[in-house]
């Protein structure tokens, strides 16, 4: 509690503040939540809200005061015991999937919107509170199809900005575009959608036309203005569009390199499930500060759900040097002797968790699971029961796991009783041993039609189903099963870590376990099915290059999608969809599919090579030399890299800048035919003939067989007036490469000035029909027009 003369200041303050002024009741909120004053937060931000239904900031931070105060969590229970007595009561139930949304609890809360479509399909809250949960998922097109059909049910602006979202994170800007622009059709005031669009446009390089789309969001909602010291509407780069929108969509932006920044983005990331990504931007944050316990915490979380079981026992040991009560160091650290088997210190560490904070029940769970690992069963249970008591998710599946291997099943029934996903699964296993079939294949199911992406539902649907004679469709289930996990085990156990990551299962198998399935069951898929051939990313890659090479795009398109729904960030799949979108002469969206990655994946090399020959061959060079330079900050030695920047370099005519990196390779390795040449390029630019002779005697002793050579020798004795010999090398290069156009211009030059003009033409109609770029055909076309008229002068005077 504050002292009352401090309450008495702020609250007269209060009364000071403009009726019409949404953010100073959110900064007030701010003070008060920061001084503990809750319920007078939660007033402030609902006045904040009132004046400005759109201030997204206020929202968020209404969301988080009611999270922490507990507000949320009691409001699930009233509701659940209210949906308990009126099961069909439509608003309750969607107001309680609703709150379970906003608490992250995505899977309980798809649950409930389900069960509000399942008695009122043509309920648009439940499919766009779905859509939203899906998006919040990162699961884009199962989203897509849910606000679409929120669309049909009731056409609102939000809806399609919404569908903006979700195609501009997918990266197709065309079509983040054109919802934007219908949801401002339906409401031109929504702010929210004139500041995407302004974005969205930026990203297609039309910023004039997205900076005014800012300009009319902040006259619409002068609060939006608030971003512009950290965002400039005059910002240019691709990165800081992206980063912006990121922030916009519940991700903090990363543009400012500061400790909160990166940490604020790895949590993000981190309660989202995308581990790399939070261990790279907790690693941007020890840059920062290297004595923050709860980074070291998070840093060693996030390595034991990568499976870096030494790197997080490193980061949890030295957050208890910083801090030996951390509550988060000593359950991590003990969840990692739990991995390796060592369960006396694990139960140490747990032990150490209760003494410091009894109301931290994921150290409670964890102890009851590491005194059941070591057969004290009885003090396991009691353990267990007291973890349930107090709400642990993780110790009520630990629980439902050891009576369900000890055949009590009776247990397990009483265990899970309601709609959960663990409900479902347990009672699916227990009915399945029971002989209850169909009621097992119905749980298995509910499990897949609200989380596609649970193994043990496949697997064990697909044992059944073969049990049951149904053996096509039980195979189909089997391997979509390997397909998510390959190596899945039916016995294995919760580790608890924080609630919000419960749906990523931190999972402790026990080594014992060698049998993956009932073996009468194993035995029945061999006798029908010997192999299962289960796809696997690399075969749909195989598959995707195949119908590229037969410009079967659309065909490509649909299967490397299917290796990017198995691995989502694989850099090589990624990689194949630019080109088959690039082939398909849909560039942007080609370009926007790299430049998203290798955003999210700075040192994938692979994925930024592709994007710098992209741009490349889009002759691009500025924005390719960015990249080049990029990869030289991962590997600054790369010889073949510092070739290429040298390369763009010299065609964007910053020959200094190339001629500092050639001499540096030169000196490395002077007989480089590559380096030579280039040398021997840029010389030939500067007209320093004396220079490039070093270089073009270096050459013509090896005479490479590459068109390179040949046209740079050609150019030279050109400039020295030998025309000999730069006709032989000329030709050379044509033999080498006859679709390129400069050699047939050159050999044009030397044939006018042997007075062959005819000759002469034909070369320069040769290097027309070779699609020269828009200098070289100025050239031509000069050219040509200047001999046609002296040979009709000449046929004059004749």
């Amino acid at each position: 509690m504050i002292p009352p003369e401090e309450y008495k200041v702020l609250k007269s303050f209060a009364e000071r503040i403009p009726d019409n002024d949404p953010g100073a009741h959110n900064n007030l909120a701010v003070v008060y939540y920061n001084k503990g004053l809750y319920e007078e937060a939660i007033q402030e931000l609902e006045k904040a809200l009132s004046i400005d239904p759109n201030f997204t900031l206020a929202r968020n931070n209404l969301e988080i005061i009611l999270k922490k105060s507990g507000k949320l969590e009691n409001k699930v229970k009233e509701l659940a015991h209210h949906i308990d007595v009126e099961p069909f009561d439509e608003i309750k139930t969607l107001e309680l999937a609703d709150t379970y949304r906003k608490l992250n609890r995505y899977s309980q809360a798809i649950i409930y919107y389900r069960k509000v479509l399942d008695f009122n399909p043509g309920s648009y809250e439940a499919h766009f509170g779905l859509g939203i949960t899906l998006r919040n998922l990162g699961k884009y097109d199962d989203a897509l199809e849910e606000i679409k059909k929120s669309l049909e049910i009731k056409i609102s602006p939000e809806g399609y900005r919404l569908l903006g979202e979700i195609y501009f994170n997918k990266g197709i800007i065309d079509l983040a575009i054109k919802n934007f622009q219908e949801a401002i059709m339906l409401d031109s005031s929504s702010a929210e959608a004139h500041f995407f669009l302004g974005f969205a446009l930026g990203e297609k390089g039309l910023h004039k036309e997205g900076r005014e789309e800012i300009k009319k969001a902040i006259q619409l909602n002068p609060a939006l203005a608030q971003f512009e010291p950290n965002l400039p509407i005059e910002l240019k780069e691709h990165k800081g569009y992206l980063e912006f929108l990121k922030e916009q969509l519940g991700m903090p932006r990363s543009s400012v390199n500061e400790f909160q920044v990166h940490y604020n983005l790895g949590m993000t990331y981190r309660n989202k499930g995308l581990f790399t990504e939070a261990k790279r931007e907790f690693e941007e944050a020890l840059k920062f500060k290297e004595d923050d316990s709860e980074l070291f915490a998070s840093l060693g979380e996030v390595n034991l759900f990568l499976n870096k079981l030494d790197d997080a026992h490193n980061y949890f040991s030295r957050c208890l040097e910083l801090d030996s009560l951390s509550v988060r160091g000593l359950n991590g650290i003990g969840a990692v002797y739990l991995k390796k088997n060592n369960y006396g210190q694990a139960k140490t560490c747990f032990e150490k968790v209760s003494a410091v904070d009894k109301a931290y029940i994921q150290g409670l769970a964890n102890l009851g699971l590491a005194y059941y690992l070591s057969n004290q069963i009885e003090k396991a249970v009691k353990i267990l029961n007291s973890a349930i008591e107090q709400g642990s998710e993780d110790a009520k599946y630990n629980l439902g796991m050891y009576f369900y291997k000890k055949g009590d099943y009776e247990q397990v029934l009483k265990i899970f009783k309601d709609d959960s996903i663990d409900s479902n699964f347990f009672r699916g296993l227990v009915y399945a041993e029971l002989g209850r079939d169909d009621e097992a294949v119905a749980s298995f199911k509910n499990i897949i039609s609200v989380l596609p992406s649970y193994a043990g539902a496949y697997y064990n649907l697909g044992f059944l189903l073969m049990k049951m004679g149904q053996f096509e469709e039980g195979l189909s289930n089997i391997r979509r099963g390997m397909e998510i996990e390959p190596n899945y085990e039916k016995e294995k156990y919760r580790i608890a870590i924080a609630p919000e990551l419960y749906e990523y299962g931190l999972y402790y198998t026990p080594t014992k376990i060698e049998e993956k399935f009932e073996g009468k069951l194993v035995e029945e898929v061999e006798e029908f099915f010997p192999t299962l051939e289960v796809p696997t990313p690399q075969d749909y890659i195989q598959e995707a290059e195949n119908l590229l090479k037969k410009n079967e795009f659309d065909k490509a398109l649909n299967i490397i999608d299917e290796a990017l729904k198995l691995v989502p960030e694989m850099s090589e799949a990624v990689i194949l969809k630019s080109k088959i979108l690039f082939h398909a002469g849909n560039i942007d969206d080609a370009l926007n599919q790299l430049e998203f990655f290798t955003q999210r994946h700075p040192d994938d090399i692979d994925s930024i090579l592709a994007l710098a020959n992209m741009l490349k061959t889009l002759g691009r060079l500025k924005q390719a030399k960015e990249k080049y330079h990029n990869l030289l900050m991962i590997q600054r030695d790369n010889v073949d890299w510092l070739k290429e920047l040298a390369s763009l370099s010299s065609a964007l005519n910053e020959l200094d800048d190339a001629l500092i990196i050639y001499n540096q390779l030169y000196e490395k390795n002077p007989n480089d035919v590559s380096v030579n040449l280039g040398l021997l390029n840029i010389y030939l630019k500067k007209k320093e003939l004396e220079k490039a002779e070093k270089y073009i005697d270096l050459l013509e002793k090896d005479k490479p067989e590459i068109y390179d050579f040949y046209a740079s020798a050609g150019l030279y004795y050109l400039e020295k007036n030998e025309r000999t010999k730069a006709k032989n090398y000329f030709e050379r290069a044509v033999e080498l490469e006859p679709s390129k156009p400069v050699p047939y211009y050159n050999l044009g030059i030397i044939a006018v000035q042997e007075g062959k003009f005819d000759e002469a033409c034909g070369y320069w109609k040769k290097a027309m029909l070779l699609s020269p770029d828009e200098k070289l055909a100025s050239k031509i076309t000069h050219c040509l027009n200047i001999t046609m008229e002296m040979m009709e002068f000449l046929k004059q005077g004749i």
